[in-house]
């Protein structure tokens, strides 16, 4: 009897304990701007549990699956344009940034949505040619590529068209139509754009595999451990499988005709391509992203996501890839949202510094031009696409920053009226489904 009661007295003491553990971690940290979390008192012990799951998961989904996953099968599969679900959420996004030491800069992206929407921009930074071009639709990127809404199983409309030639190694980017100068003429210029990215490896950069695991436990060990985020841990599985993200280095050749002259091109870029279904910009509260191509033939990405509502208020994401197409993810980064933009108005020059496991990277840039678009159905997201010089440890280069904000002002309705009356049905419908629900929904498409 007395032992039952000393173990009783034992195992209650330790529920106790665990109970005051679990309640002290789930204790808000401090915070900046009532956004940005500072490492709290339990920050290092939440580090070290954060690092050892991390580690455990990527080991069961793709450590001891790397024969597979590495497959040319498995790579033919996740490259190709992808079949969209009947899943209303489901996109498939391919987009390519590009610059070379002349200055020129390209970023085309093209976002495959259901029924045949594509959401579509181009920008071509040209300093011998009057600055930049933009595709004609912007800000607004909503493209309708099929009659009454059938699907549309390839990355074409507008103007556009981007295809696989060769898996993992050779996709062409074709654009034929007018482009339209981003300053006060808004001149309308005929174009006719032939390139192909050319990979040497089908090695890449897959976001949910690479990252740095410190990066990503320094991001959890910030969150207050609530109800609600061991909710979200617990499908964190299942949100893995929903979403692919993988980013590809590479160069860009051919050539691109404006009005009747032809010009030659040829830079540094890469590939990103992601599709799934858990694509949520209305949850999404800021992000910054960088992409960097040197003189030196190395490229870097550096960036840093803001999504509250995943537990991820402050994610620094990026690698270095160096000219041999080595990638080396970033393991540190004092890249803050809150000191750069944080009032909604990008700022003309940053300095920050990272590192990888082997070297400390200074990064300077200027910025030379930009521009605006809208992101979502209903313009949920407002877009600073910004073309820059840089200096990363004296090695001087090129490149493109985006700058994410949430937008609440909505699409215009004089753009609105434009769309084919299947979509306005559809959109209706679903802001009719937004009212009746506490937490706010992003449109389908």
């Amino acid at each position: 009897m007395v032992f039952l009661l000393a173990l009783g007295l034992f195992f209650g003491g330790l529920l106790a304990v665990l109970s005051l553990v679990f309640k002290l971690l789930g204790l808000k940290p401090p915070m900046i701007f009532d956004k940005y979390p500072l490492k709290g008192i339990f920050y290092r012990f939440k580090f070290w549990i954060s690092l050892l799951v991390l580690k455990n998961l990527r080991y069961r989904i793709y450590r001891r699956n790397e024969e597979v996953l590495g497959s040319d099968e498995h790579l033919a599969k996740i490259d190709r344009a992808q079949e969209l679900g009947s899943d209303p959420k489901s996109y498939d996004v391919v987009s390519f940034m590009a610059a070379n030491r002349e200055g020129q800069k390209l970023m085309v992206t093209l976002e495959r949505r259901r029924r045949g929407v594509l959401k579509a921009a181009l920008y071509l930074w040209m300093p011998d040619k009057g600055g930049l071009f933009g595709s004609p639709k912007l800000p607004d990127m909503i493209h309708f590529t099929t009659e009454d809404g059938q699907e549309n199983n390839e990355f074409r409309g507008g103007g556009f068209h981007i295809s696989q030639e060769e898996s993992m190694k050779v996709w062409r980017i074709r654009y034929e139509g007018v482009l339209r100068r981003q300053n006060a003429s808004e001149e309308d210029v005929t174009v006719d754009l032939d390139l192909r990215f050319r990979s040497s490896s089908a090695e890449h950069f897959d976001y949910s595999r690479d990252l740095s695991s410190a990066l990503i436990a320094d991001s959890i060990a910030r969150e207050a451990w609530n109800e609600r985020f061991y909710s979200v841990l617990r499908s964190v599985n299942h949100i893995v499988e929903k979403r692919t993200h993988y980013e590809q280095n590479g160069e860009l050749t051919g050539q691109i005709r404006i009005q009747k002259e032809e010009i030659p091109l040829r830079m540094l870029g890469f590939r990103d391509h992601s599709f799934g279904t858990e694509r949520c910009l209305s949850s999404i509260n800021r992000y910054v992203y960088f992409a960097l191509f040197l003189d030196d033939g190395s490229s870097m990405v550096v960036g840093n996501l803001s999504q509250p509502s995943f537990f991820l208020s402050s994610l620094k994401v990026g690698y270095v890839c160096t000219p041999a197409g080595e990638y080396q993810p970033l393991t540190w980064s004092n890249f803050e949202l809150y000191s750069y933009g944080e009032k909604g108005i990008p700022p003309q020059h940053q300095n920050f510094i990272v590192r990888t496991e082997e070297q400390e990277y200074l990064v300077q840039i200027q910025v030379e031009g930009s521009a605006v678009r809208y992101v979502g159905g209903d313009w949920e997201s407002k877009v600073f696409n910004q073309f820059l010089a840089c200096t990363v440890n004296g090695i001087s280069g090129q490149g493109h920053a985006e700058f994410l904000y949430r937008h609440k002002g909505g699409r215009p309705e004089e753009i609105n009226a434009k769309d084919p009356s299947w979509y306005q049905d559809i959109k209706r419908f679903e802001k009719s489904l937004s009212l009746l629900e506490e937490e706010e929904r992003d449109f389908i498409f």
